[in-house]
């Protein structure tokens, strides 16, 4: 009951605000007081400037004793670097709790000075005036990396903050986590003698060798070819999913591209119904989990070595593996790139390029600040002071929630620039000291496990593998890129998306396993645009024109 009186109250108040507050497109926007030092990226202010913000918060507070989210490391830093001191107009728990603040404050019309917002409610800020224009103080106050970094995603993120040619908002940038690997037990295909796989065929037989031979000696019946999520594919850069499968059909479930001119839903395509049935003559060969309807640990399978491959981002050396490998020392895993045609050259979509948005409330005096705490975070911190002590304290120290704004600025290549400067400290070519303290720690494995790579435990195995093998085929694989169109959600999603993913899910299940034939992907299709698909697929086509 409180909930919907909650919810009741956002509503009256979001009608209340969004019709009395709603200013026409000529609206005066105010401007700056900083002088012209003052706007520049690391210029400090010659009088301390006190912002309020949205604050999100973790699940569980992580504070060194006596700090608090005002008063710690990170802002004692923006203290000492531009003299800026933030307060807390709101505090609240990542996720829904966060959210719900954040309604009723655009509700109320009482906004913090700066926070962060989805794509949603970006739209109903820009629709509404509420938020500066951030195009000219972006110009002046962000630093070079910060815009070397948003530029790596060929315009793509700062693309889905701008408006009508404005920029308004700072996204934090989600980077590259592709291409996906498939990880096969190296030991078992040395023990069979088979060569290092190549393609989806190469794949094949693999699969095949491993449940016929039972190179584990998991016992007759006992040994899984393909460990494989029941979502079966579509989940952007996760574990066990069929992504690289269908990708050798240009098929891309889950995301909205372009096809012939059409906007179309990658879930109904020709190609993905090709993926779908090589899967299932793959199921019914045994080549593929066959509990995987039922399975509720795929890790299990991993971890007790009855698993002889999965696909997996880079970074599965550290999780599941690193857990494989403490159970059993020999178990060897490695990644590949298989391709359609083993020239290791792939096809994969790419993510949402903005994970967040972060806006200023118009009529601030310092708009400016936002790229200005944005650069001193992203840039100056992990670069010219990347040695500054109470922050290093902080990291060392397990503790989270320290930064007033959490935006994130990161490389599109990221991973890749970090297996770069990894191998480059590694071979002497980089000072150690130059390594960010998460590269450092990395750095520590990877040298301790190249003493002696037969004795190596399993955290000096999983650096090594993760970022060294698993970021080399990162930063060293050809990609070409599929972007999807849209992100958002539409009037139609929010009511209907719910069960149109359900009714997918399921009947891809169903192919796969057998349950359905894979001339039920027909029905499927018709299903999913009559039950709602088809009315979205239009208000997809049409937010991408308004856009």
């Amino acid at each position: 009951m409180k909930k919907f009186l909650l919810t009741a109250l956002v509503l009256m108040m979001s009608v209340s605000v969004f019709t009395g507050c709603t200013k026409s497109a000529g609206s005066s926007e105010p401007k700056t007081t900083a002088t012209s030092d003052e706007l520049t990226p690391y210029g400090k202010y010659a009088e301390t400037v006190t912002y309020t913000i949205g604050k999100s918060t973790p699940g569980i507070p992580k504070l060194p004793e006596g700090q608090s989210y005002e008063n710690n490391a990170y802002t004692q830093y923006l203290k000492e670097t531009l003299n800026v001191q933030s307060k807390d107009l709101f505090e609240a728990k990542s996720g829904d709790n966060y959210d719900q603040k954040v309604s009723m404050a655009v509700a109320s019309g009482d906004l913090p000075d700066m926070m962060s917002v989805g794509a949603d409610t970006l739209r109903q800020l820009v629709d509404n005036d509420m938020i500066a224009d951030l195009t000219e103080v972006y110009k002046s106050s962000a630093s070079d990396l910060v815009k070397e970094k948003y530029d790596s995603y060929n315009g793509r993120a700062l693309e889905a903050a701008t408006f009508d040619g404005k920029l308004m908002a700072m996204p934090s940038t989600s980077n590259a986590n592709i291409p996906t690997m498939l990880w096969v037990r190296k030991d078992w295909l040395d023990k069979l003698g088979l060569a290092e796989p190549k393609t989806v065929a190469d794949l094949e037989q693999i699969l095949t060798a491993f449940i016929q031979k039972d190179p584990g000696g998991n016992g007759k019946g006992k040994t899984v070819g393909l460990a494989l999520s029941k979502s079966i594919g579509g989940l952007y850069g996760s574990l066990f999913q069929a992504d690289n499968i269908f990708a050798t059909y240009h098929s891309f479930p889950r995301q909205w591209i372009e096809q012939d001119g059409q906007v179309v839903y990658g879930s109904l395509t020709d190609e993905t119904k090709q993926g779908l049935g090589l899967l299932a003559d793959w199921y019914k060969k045994g080549l593929i989990d066959p509990q995987m309807a039922v399975r509720d640990s795929i890790e299990s399978l991993i971890i007790s070595g009855e698993a002889g491959a999965f696909f997996g981002p880079w970074w599965s050396a550290d999780y599941p593996l690193n857990d494989a490998r403490r159970q059993n020392n020999s178990a060897d895993w490695k990644p590949y790139i298989i391709s359609e045609d083993g020239s290791g050259e792939i096809t994969a979509y790419t993510q949402n390029p903005a994970a967040e948005f972060y806006v200023v409330r118009k009529g601030f005096e310092h708009p400016e600040l936002l790229p200005k705490i944005a650069s001193a975070l992203n840039d100056k911190l992990v670069r010219e002071d990347l040695n500054y002590q109470p922050v290093v304290d902080f990291i060392t120290g397990g503790f989270d929630g320290g930064k007033p704004l959490g935006i994130g600025i990161n490389f599109n290549d990221a991973t890749g620039q970090m297996y770069k400067d990894l191998k480059a400290a590694v071979d002497g070519e980089k000072k150690v000291d130059t390594l960010t303290l998460d590269d450092r720690t990395s750095y520590n494995k990877i040298m301790e496990y190249l003493k002696d790579p037969e004795k190596a435990d399993a955290n000096q195995w999983s650096g090594y593998t993760s970022r060294m093998i698993g970021a080399k085929l990162m930063a060293e694989t050809k990609v070409n890129e599929v972007n999807p169109v849209f992100f958002g959600q539409t009037k139609s999603m929010k009511l209907k998306w719910a069960n149109l993913v359900k009714l997918e899910d399921e009947t891809f299940l169903k192919i796969v396993t057998g349950q359905e034939s894979l001339d039920y992907f027909d029905t499927f299709v018709s299903t999913w645009n009559k039950t709602g698909g088809n009315d979205i697929t239009k208000e997809v086509a049409e937010a991408i024109k308004q856009k």
